[in-house]
């Protein structure tokens, strides 16, 4: 999804097969002046509208735990190259949960910024309300020296906000203690593996362990999310791909054209009771958060699923994205960052679970992601086994 200069960049797409940009998007362009060094590129689900990475035009992206599995979506190459220690980090976008959800997948650590905080030139849009850039790294100190060099106003990408950058290593080893942490079942919104819960839980007693004190808040406008997240969505990408789709609908995936036919012909109305209705969101989580420093959320319902998205929670068949989607989307929806780093294993498949802080809280929630990481060093060295 990143322009790189004399790379053939694809966005996914057939449309951009043969796509070589003559410059650098700039997240690529402070990586590359910040000492980093590109090794390639990554596959991903169709311009990014996806959470499984089984592109129709360039394969599917596998998970390195279990190659029959998927590696998460959008940013499945990323994930999985990742955990595959194949590189030390790696770029993503999310716009419903496309950095964090291969991050649970592959068992790595996936920040998604707050919005505006990390400039989106030169990236192929899905969502540009929605969309963010952010890294996917093995550690949480990694995640933060990527975000170091990735973020920062740019006056050259109009969704970018002129917020002063932290030094995210600063505090990341300064521990949880005294911080007000809360677990909210009303962002759930799918049924959720009882293991993940039980992993969510043990996870949450580890960080009271570490001095953090931990309770449980509501949201009671969680009725109205869903509904509101997906007009969002399906609004500004039908508006994105609305003339390629009439013009080539047999160029797009079968997947994805299904999302646009249902998409491109939202009514107006809809998506204007959306906007409105997001304003409203966010200030209920604003005065939600007043009772807590960050939330612990799943990041997933279950480990990764089959290739084709199939998977199975509390031993019932439900579809990923389908059950995914909804409880992940609330944190672009809220414009918020979030962290999604390992709590454990179901067998030999990673689960994640999200530490979620209020707009430009980056600083804090590596913080408290790397305190639970350091506490279980068992979780971050457990690497797939390769042949």
């Amino acid at each position: 999804m990143f322009d790189t200069g004399g790379v053939r960049t694809t966005y996914g797409s057939k449309f951009f097969r043969d796509h070589t940009p003559t410059r650098d998007a700039e997240v690529v362009r402070r990586l590359k002046t910040n000492g980093a060094v590109s090794l390639g590129k990554l596959n991903l689900h169709e311009f990014a509208a996806g959470s499984t990475s089984n592109n129709p035009w360039y394969g599917p992206a596998r998970n390195p735990w279990d190659t029959a599995r998927s590696a998460g979506g959008s940013s499945g190459g990323s994930g999985s190259a990742v955990a595959a220690r194949l590189c030390a980090g790696t770029t993503g976008t999310d716009t419903g949960g496309s950095i964090r959800n291969p991050a649970a997948c592959n068992g790595v650590v996936g920040l998604k910024p707050t919005n505006g905080r990390v400039s989106l030139a030169g990236c192929y849009p899905l969502c540009a309300s929605l969309d963010t850039a952010g890294p996917l790294a093995r550690t949480v100190r990694d995640a933060a020296i990527l975000l170091q060099a990735m973020a920062g106003f740019d006056p050259g990408d109009p969704t970018s906000v002129n917020a002063s950058v932290p030094d995210y290593l600063a505090s990341v080893e300064d521990g949880v203690g005294g911080l007000r942490l809360a677990f909210c079942p009303d962002l759930y919104f799918s049924e959720i593996d009882s293991a993940v819960l039980a992993a969510l839980e043990s996870a949450g007693r580890v960080l009271e362990t570490l001095g953090a004190r931990l309770s449980t808040v509501r949201f009671p406008d969680a009725s109205t999310m869903t509904e509101t997240c997906l007009a969002l969505f399906r609004g500004e990408t039908g508006a994105l791909h609305r003339a390629r789709f009439q013009a080539a609908p047999g160029d797009f995936g079968p997947d994805v054209a299904q999302l646009l036919r249902e998409r491109c012909n939202l009514p107006c109305d809809e998506y204007v009771r959306a906007v409105e209705n997001r304003l409203l969101l966010r200030r209920r989580f604003e005065s939600m958060m007043a009772d807590a420093d960050a939330l612990l959320l799943p990041t997933a319902p279950c480990p990764a699923p089959l290739i084709d998205g199939r998977c199975q929670v509390n031993g019932k068949d439900a579809d990923f994205g389908a059950i995914g989607l909804p409880m992940r989307m609330p944190v672009n929806v809220f414009g918020i960052p979030s962290l999604a780093l390992p709590m454990g294993y179901l067998g030999t498949l990673p689960i994640s679970m999200q530490v979620i802080g209020p707009a430009w809280s980056e600083a804090l929630i590596l913080r408290i992601g790397r305190a639970f990481e350091r506490a279980t060093p068992e979780l971050r060295d457990r690497a797939p086994a390769l042949a």
